[in-house]
């Protein structure tokens, strides 16, 4: 029987994730619709480059129009934000992207969208799972009159969309070549498309669909962008912008094929809202965000909301606050004005858009914010481990933490999500288990990359048992 996760629920293609279990999934939200009466709205089902993800989104469309639900499925493969953002616009009940996000290509799961346009918070989720077990009986829940199923280009409004959001006048002023990169992902012909309707000159690559993301999982971290850093150098292009697999997270790369960490990322975007753009709102970051929007926010009056890792989080407080900006440091950032939902493409051009109205490189921007606010380097291990093992080193370590890390005292220690030691040398380091797969994960944000290094490595034979 399918668990759910943080994201909806992902498992192994033909392991867990099977027909079977996808058509068991579109009967438990059925349910769940009807017991809420929501039934008539209907719901729109997309799905990204993965192998079998069309089949698979056919398969859950087919099953809940079986159900009395009437089904919107996308023409082609899309981006979440492009589900997420018919589900708002044509006032559905939900939406269903068949996809496993960043995760590796053996992978496939099942995302859910909330009539806002946002991730489904978890008293929904939850309650999609608990119909699980009644969702069984198969035969019971056949309508005697299905619903329609209608085939919808829902990348076209989207787009739209997007052109009413950012300053096509100003981006049609960056003149040095852009390098894009959607890993063979939902965002292909997204950004590049996009620019170069405004005359940007865009070069692509890694444009083609496929199920295997090059050997690679889709996840802009810099070890996955080495292409991209090769051809920025070929091609004396000034900026790399990435997608990931369903193009709701991104990546920058500067002129040098630098990696621009996402950390220093968004209080850049932040600050050129609230000064260029004259925007209002504060902003809410994830705990495993660094604190260098903090100090920005506080310079200029705003607010900061600190919530767990899960953009589900974000999008609750964006919901129910003046949000300008939320975000999480895997890439994920949403807007106001837009959708309560990470926006990997809407982020990548407004990035665009910054430079060309500031006249700045990406690099610039980036050397400004360290003379505002310090020095920082970042550094992040994931590591596959049986999970007993992980439990078992994580439950000790929040009964007794260590008094001292790398050489660091412990200065006091939070638990919002995971456990987050922050040192008196002013460094922090967050330990969490993945809720998708059996990985541990440790984040570290100091002053100096030998901080991070030494800190990582401590961490690591805390978490994993291993040096």
């Amino acid at each position: 029987m399918p668990r759910f996760g943080t994201d909806g629920w992902r498992a192994i293609i033909a392991d867990g994730f099977t027909f079977e279990n996808v058509r068991l999934i579109a009967r438990a939200m059925s349910l769940h619709l009807k017991a809420g009466n929501q039934t008539r709205k209907g719901i729109a089902v997309g799905y990204d480059t993965r192998f079998l993800s069309r089949e698979f989104a056919t398969a859950f469309s087919e099953t809940a129009s079986a159900c009395g639900i009437p089904v919107m499925l996308s023409r082609q493969f899309c981006p979440t934000p492009a589900l997420s953002h018919i589900v708002k616009n044509r006032g559905l009940a939900m939406g269903v992207m068949i996809t496993a996000s960043h995760n590796p290509s053996t992978y496939s799961g099942v995302k859910f969208k909330s009539s806002y346009g946002g991730p489904a918070m978890v008293p929904e989720t939850r309650s999609i799972e608990s119909f699980l077990k009644q969702a069984t009986a198969a035969n019971k829940m056949i309508s005697a009159s299905p619903a329609r199923i209608t085939e919808v280009d829902f990348t076209r409004a989207y787009y739209s969309k997007l052109s009413r959001f950012l300053d096509g006048d100003a981006i049609s002023r960056f003149r040095a070549p852009i390098v894009f990169n959607p890993m063979h992902g939902a965002g292909i012909g997204s950004v590049d498309d996009f620019l170069g309707g405004l005359g940007v000159r865009t070069i692509a690559i890694n444009s083609e669909p496929d199920p295997t993301f090059g050997g690679h999982g889709p996840e802009p971290i810099p070890q996955n962008l080495q292409d991209q850093v090769i051809a920025i150098r070929e091609s004396g292009a000034k900026l790399g912008l990435a997608t990931d697999g369903d193009a709701d997270r991104f990546g920058i790369l500067d002129e040098d094929g630098q990696f621009v960490q996402l950390h220093d990322l968004m209080p850049i975007l932040f600050r050129y809202l609230v000064e260029t753009r004259r925007w209002k709102g504060d902003v809410v970051r994830t705990t495993s965000m660094a604190d260098t929007i903090d100090k920005v926010a506080a310079r200029l009056g705003r607010r900061v909301i600190e919530v767990p890792v899960g953009f589900k989080n974000v999008c609750e407080k964006m919901l129910d606050h003046d949000i300008l900006i939320g975000g999480e440091e895997s890439g994920g950032f949403g807007y106001k004005n837009h959708l309560p939902e990470r926006d990997g493409i809407l982020s990548c051009l407004l990035v665009v858009e910054m430079l060309a109205r500031t006249r700045q490189t990406i690099k610039q921007a980036v050397a400004q914010l360290r003379r505002e606010t310090g020095p920082f380097a970042y550094g992040r291990i994931d590591r596959h481990c049986a999970i007993p093992v992980l439990r078992r080193n994580f439950d000790k370590l929040a009964k007794s933490p260590p008094f001292r890390i790398a050489a660091a005292g412990v200065d006091r220690v939070s638990t919002l999500d995971g456990i987050k030691f922050h040192l008196r040398d002013g460094t922090w380091m967050l330990m969490r288990i993945s809720d998708t797969e059996p990985l541990g994960r440790i984040y570290v944000g100091s002053t100096t990359e030998r901080r991070v290094k030494s800190t990582l490595a401590a961490g690591a034979k805390l978490l994993f048992g291993i040096s």
